[in-house]
């Protein structure tokens, strides 16, 4: 097998990803001329930035923005295409109109095009969704079986409804698997994304309060998450964290085949004397077997244990995945430990969700003495009717942590700061800020030489600026 085409200029497609078939799997009208409609298309892009010669580009519009606005900045980027709305194509010139595929709705056309472009693929899919974790799994799962075969994965973070279609048409159809991660926050949007890339193998990591405020309950978030059997095969199967009681009670109304990891007896692959070493690494054990990986952190192992099963499923060598296991390195802003001014930063600022803050406060009390832990917090979104509750409650568990010093940045930075008060931590050694730029100056007083800090924050706080900009002006 060839080298897998993710991350290659080049796209090396053994099944030709003509413009012709595009056009006819969308079911497109066009100009396009014979010859034009055999040229083989590189890459598709929703962002005409993006764009190099040989590439389409959809024109998506959204609430924010249209894309039919930069169909000619993809033109001279050097698109051999652009997929536009009938309604839209007098927007276009005349030359631009002569390479147009010409659609519906380019949305639902790229989500088409997405699933019949599936089906040409002689692969195996493993779908992975859950409330985090999501992208540490799909991308331990990709390296461990990258050590024998070629892999196709989730291009960047694109797991939505636009993601999973634009993903699965950068696969050459040379790959031996494909590891596709799908995320929502709505009830019925995984369903959709699992019959579009329809998986043999299916993940949920875990259930927890991520957007429950858009899904309306946990009840929901867990029917959601569940979805991504929706596109399962006959003879596919379930791979669950055996952990989790709301998976658990899910998976027994399903009735599906299922294997279970995490740490109790119930699980088929299951880590034991998991440990946290003074050198910031994470080792555990599985069948009498050592495994090492190189970032702090229990709930690493939970990524872990999937890519290990399915490498020995599929006949890794158990020494190749242990080396795999103990060299990668976290996903950037999911975990990774950074040094400052003599302080080590866990910086952690992609994604939060209770579930997700209490393990980050584990590790934090894993690596570093009472007094040498530092929490800076920033909100979690998409909590909904929940927010209040659930950030007091963090600022309970912070103080139930034992942790040193608390800065909580955000809108709901009271309630955490109110609650942390509340459950018995000093007052002297909590500040607020109402968002990340104004917290930058409150973590140089807060933080010292010697500290070990925990950043973390839901996407759009950027509690990321508190670390970049930590040492600014100190001498």
């Amino acid at each position: 097998m060839n080298a897998a085409s993710h991350n290659t200029a080049i796209v090396d497609r053994a099944y030709p990803l003509t413009l012709g078939r595009m056009a006819a799997w969308m079911r497109a009208t066009t100009r396009l001329s014979a010859s034009e409609r055999a040229v083989v298309v590189r890459r598709i892009w929703n962002d005409s930035r993006s764009v190099q010669p040989g590439d389409v580009f959809v024109a998506i519009a959204t609430d924010k923005d249209d894309g039919h606005r930069y169909a000619a900045n993809a033109f001279s980027a050097g698109a051999i295409a652009v997929i536009v709305a009938r309604s839209k194509l007098a927007r276009l010139s005349e030359s631009e109109r002569s390479r147009a595929l010409a659609v519906t709705d380019p949305l639902s056309a790229l989500q088409r095009l997405g699933s019949r472009y599936r089906l040409e693929l002689d692969l195996p899919i493993i779908g992975i969704t859950g409330s985090s974790g999501k992208t540490t799994t799909r991308a331990f799962i990709a390296a461990a079986l990258r050590a024998r075969f070629s892999v196709g994965e989730t291009y960047t973070n694109w797991n939505n409804h636009l993601g999973v279609p634009l993903t699965l048409l950068r696969f050459g159809g040379n790959e031996d698997f494909g590891v596709i991660e799908m995320g929502a926050n709505h009830v019925g949007e995984i369903r959709a994304l699992s019959k579009i890339a329809r998986p043999d193998i299916a993940i949920i990591t875990n259930i927890g309060y991520s957007h429950v405020g858009l899904f309306g309950g946990l009840a929901n978030t867990t029917k959601a998450k569940f979805e991504i059997a929706g596109g399962l095969g006959s003879s596919g199967f379930m791979l669950l964290n055996g952990d989790d009681p709301r998976l658990r009670a899910g998976a027994r109304r399903l009735g599906r085949e299922t294997v279970w990891y995490g740490t109790s007896p119930r699980c088929a692959v299951r880590a034991e004397n998991i440990a946290v070493t003074p050198d910031l690494r994470t080792t555990f054990s599985v069948d009498g077997e050592q495994f090492e990986l190189s970032m702090p952190g229990r709930h690493f192992v939970y990524s872990a244990l999937p890519a290990l099963y399915l490498g020995r499923e599929f006949g890794v060598p158990v020494d190749a995945i242990a080396e795999v296991l103990r060299t990668i390195r976290p996903v950037s802003l999911r975990g990774g430990i950074e040094r400052k001014n003599g302080a080590a930063f866990i910086v952690d600022c992609y994604n939060a969700n209770p579930s997700s803050m209490a393990a980050g406060l584990a590790l934090l009390a894993d690596v570093a003495p009472a007094d040498k832990r530092v929490a800076i917090v920033g909100d979690m979104l998409e909590l909904g009717r929940y927010a209040k509750q659930l950030h007091r409650a963090l600022g309970k568990r912070i103080a139930d942590a034992g942790i040193s010093r608390l800065l909580a940045v955000g809108e709901f930075a009271r309630d955490v700061a109110d609650a942390a008060l509340r459950a018995g931590m000093n007052g002297s050694s909590i500040l607020t800020a109402p968002d990340a730029n104004a917290a930058v100056e409150p973590a140089r007083r807060l933080v010292y030489e010697g500290d070990t800090v925990l950043l973390k924050a839901s996407r759009g706080i950027h509690l990321e600026t508190v670390f970049d900009r930590f040492a600014e002006g100190n001498t």
